[in-house]
């Protein structure tokens, strides 16, 4: 998709979105998507230049709880995607971990409904396993 159509798209989307700390969106991805990390503005960024539609901490459909990025499939579908930042923190770790056995207990499958990823200080999160997520998901299987 043109990238002009995408932007637009975009911005006319409505949907529930995390009122939590707003004063921690730091972040702008190139579209303009006010995100909580450079991590979250790197994903957000490369979703945005291969043109893929999302939304970005919008309540979970029927849940109380967010997702860091929902995507929005061209045959209707909808995939998460969260990323877990902080993992060598262990009060966030644990966190984390609930939060993937909540959306289990929900029917959101690991690697089928929710991508994931995941970075420490040691271990940053890096452009070429976004991009390979992404191709992996959205490009090579045409979803």
């Amino acid at each position: 998709l043109p990238r002009q159509y995408f932007y637009k798209k975009r911005r006319s989307r409505k949907y529930d979105k995390n009122p939590a700390y707003p004063e921690n969106l730091v972040y702008a991805t190139n579209g303009g998507e006010m995100v909580r990390s450079k991590s979250e503005q790197s994903i957000g960024n490369m979703l945005e230049e291969y043109g893929i539609d999302y939304s970005y901490d919008r309540r979970v459909d029927g849940h109380l709880y967010y997702a860091d990025f929902t995507i929005y499939c061209r045959d209707g579908s909808k995939i998460i995607w969260e990323h877990f930042g902080l993992m060598d923190d262990p009060a966030y770790a644990k966190n984390a971990g609930s939060k993937l056995s909540l959306y289990a207990a929900n029917g959101i499958i690991p690697s089928v409904h929710l991508i994931t990823t995941y970075e420490t200080k040691a271990y940053p999160l890096n452009a070429g396993m976004i991009e390979h997520l992404i191709s992996y998901y959205f490009l090579d299987s045409a979803v």
